[in-house]
């Protein structure tokens, strides 16, 4: 349910003040008893909660079915292999790479299998600290708080972040400590919902860029590009996608009443119903150029 507010906010994305309408969404995929309020920036036009859930609070928004931790399959493997190849092309000289949202750590295994002689590093948001190596000091994974992560980091190459910077509570402050420990000219790269899209404006609160109450910013091109360059990266590039997962959840939520918790599994007869029809409008999406899903990516500065 949308209402007019009038409330002054400091957008997490562009740093501006700014007033905008408040949208309570429901949690279309998991059915959690849990609406989130999303306010949008006036100025860059970025959605984020209000009030911010603490990262304490998020930890127990994720059931044990969440599907960043339920991977497996053929489509899996497919999509592993893309973002192989892509990370491929990314990585040129030493250093780590990390990361950050790995999930299970699965993909992490498949891309240091492929790509023998580099150091991976995954991270995932937990309420204990655990610390494991893997495939013989190949892989680290860390879940826990951030501060034990940068324990152990050394510098990265390649910092990626597919569909995790929408998750966190503070994206500058987060965003700054890793671009940190990048080597001059590393990356920063990822995947992330567009605010201010097409999807975003035809499936309002049913969008599944939305993904409430997980997502805490929802950035629009603009404010992601602003978040980026604040957080001391250069030569950033913002620019469409191609994710039919995301339209799908967008699809099937049409079936479910726009202000009422839901469930939407991603496996089965009906899940690849959606998959496939989401993959046959999917270029309608792309050639909108406000497409719902875009790729990021930004260099540290040289020194």
């Amino acid at each position: 349910m949308a209402s007019s507010v009038n409330l002054e906010h400091v957008c997490p994305a562009c740093g501006a003040f700014g007033c905008g309408n408040a949208l309570s969404v429901p949690d279309h995929e998991y059915a959690l008893e849990r609406h989130a309020v999303y306010v949008t920036c006036a100025t860059c036009s970025t959605a984020f909660q209000d009030p911010m859930p603490k990262e304490q609070e998020l930890t127990s928004l994720y059931p044990v079915n969440y599907h960043s931790v339920e991977r497996g399959g053929l489509l899996t493997q497919i999509r592993y292999d893309m973002r192989i190849r892509h990370l491929k092309n990314l990585v040129q000289g030493g250093g780590a790479i990390l990361d950050y949202g790995c999930g299970d750590g699965s993909f992490l295994l498949s891309a240091a299998k492929r790509m023998p002689g580099r150091r991976f590093f995954g991270y995932e948001i937990g309420d204990r600290l655990e610390t494991q190596e893997l495939l013989g000091g190949a892989v680290t994974l860390v879940r826990g708080s951030i501060a034990k992560l940068l324990e152990v980091l050394p510098a990265c190459r390649l910092i990626t972040m597919n569909h995790v910077i929408e998750h966190l509570p503070d994206p500058l402050g987060t965003v700054t400590q890793l671009a940190d420990r990048l080597v001059s000219g590393g990356l920063v790269e990822g995947q992330t919902p567009a605010a201010a899209s097409l999807e975003h404006l035809v499936f309002g609160s049913r969008w599944s860029g939305y993904h409430s109450p997980r997502h805490t910013v929802v950035f629009s091109r603009g404010g992601l590009l602003r978040l980026l360059e604040r957080a001391g990266l250069e030569d950033v590039e913002v620019r469409g996608a191609f994710n039919p997962a995301a339209l799908a959840v967008s699809l099937a939520s049409l079936l479910q009443p726009a202000d009422a918790p839901g469930k939407i599994p991603r496996r089965g007869p009906s899940w690849l119903f959606w998959l496939g029809l989401a993959t046959a409008l999917a270029p309608v999406d792309l050639l909108s150029t406000t497409p719902g899903i875009i790729n990021f990516r930004a260099r540290r500065r040289s020194p």
